[in-house]
């Protein structure tokens, strides 16, 4: 039997899986950037009123929070149709570019000549490493992802990660 995934038939929705593994972390990663910029807008607001929260600066924390939570563990997503390096450099490359763009809407800063060609750079990079990443010699299958996900030392972990960010959030907000 020959391991390499090159002369292996291909799995008959990988290119859906592909597609799907993109779209999920780009969209995870635009999410990631309007909450964080929803984040940062309300730390403006709260400095400009002498450290106190106004009612709009105090329901865009809470969106924000709400926002970033959601959107940060719907980043996990594309692992369940793609490798971890594909759903990451997509994740964290449409971020940068959305937040420079949600600053922009918000008025948090202007945008510079270094943003946009840091941007166009950012996505360029993107396209190139989607499309020449091959395929993974092993791939998960979402039978052994859940299997793994719901093991007692994965729940474990998420349970202490979810308590963690509750106890957080909780410091921030109050």
């Amino acid at each position: 039997m020959d391991d390499d995934p090159s002369t292996s038939e291909p799995i008959a929705d990988g290119q859906f899986n592909l597609v799907l593994c993109v779209v999920s972390s780009a969209v995870a990663g635009i999410g990631i950037g309007l909450f964080g910029c929803l984040l940062s807008a309300a730390d403006h607001m709260k400095r400009r009123n002498s450290g106190v929260h106004t009612s709009i600066g105090r329901t865009f924390q809470i969106c924000g929070i709400c926002g970033s939570i959601v959107f940060g563990l719907a980043s996990l997503v594309g692992l369940i149709f793609g490798s971890v390096s594909l759903a990451t450099v997509v994740r964290a490359g449409s971020t940068l570019p959305s937040n420079a763009i949600f600053s922009q809407l918000l008025g948090l800063r202007p945008l510079v000549r270094d943003d946009v060609l840091g941007t166009l750079v950012t996505i360029s990079g993107i396209v190139s490493f989607t499309i020449f990443q091959g395929w993974a010699f092993y791939q998960h299958s979402r039978e052994e992802y859940l299997l793994r996900i719901s093991s007692p030392g994965s729940l474990i972990w998420l349970c202490f990660l979810v308590i963690s960010q509750a106890v957080s959030v909780g410091f921030w907000v109050v």
